[in-house]
């Protein structure tokens, strides 16, 4: 699976998870009981797991996700190829070892939230 943060293609991807949400909705029901709903927008939230990562790969990434917004390409079982601006919601990083002064990390998690 290739994904893209900008130009730059991630390395070591271990998955992916595509959600389609819905957001800023309201849901009404009439004096039948029959549902209203308000649909604003749908959004994309990625989960994303990185394995193997050395410390110049990682600090490389999250240069580029320290900006506000970046691009993100990805696949989408739905839609098909998508390119979108995300914001990084939230990024786990868990050290796995170190070997000769460069610092690998077991498992990268990024959450992203599509603007």
């Amino acid at each position: 699976m290739d994904l893209y943060f900008n130009d730059y293609k991630l390395p070591n991807v271990i998955s992916c998870q595509t959600q389609r949400i819905t957001r800023n909705t309201r849901t009404e029901y009439n004096a039948d009981g029959d549902m209203l709903i308000d649909l604003v927008s749908r959004k994309y939230n990625l989960v994303i797991h990185l394995g193997g990562l050395s410390s110049a790969e990682t600090q490389n990434l999250f240069k580029i996700t320290d900006k506000i917004f970046f691009k993100v390409s990805f696949e989408s079982p739905v839609s098909g190829s998508i390119t979108a601006d995300f914001h990084m919601r939230e990024q786990t990083a868990e050290t796995n070892f170190v070997h000769e002064g460069v610092t690998y990390y077991k498992t990268l998690k990024l959450v992203l939230e599509e603007r």
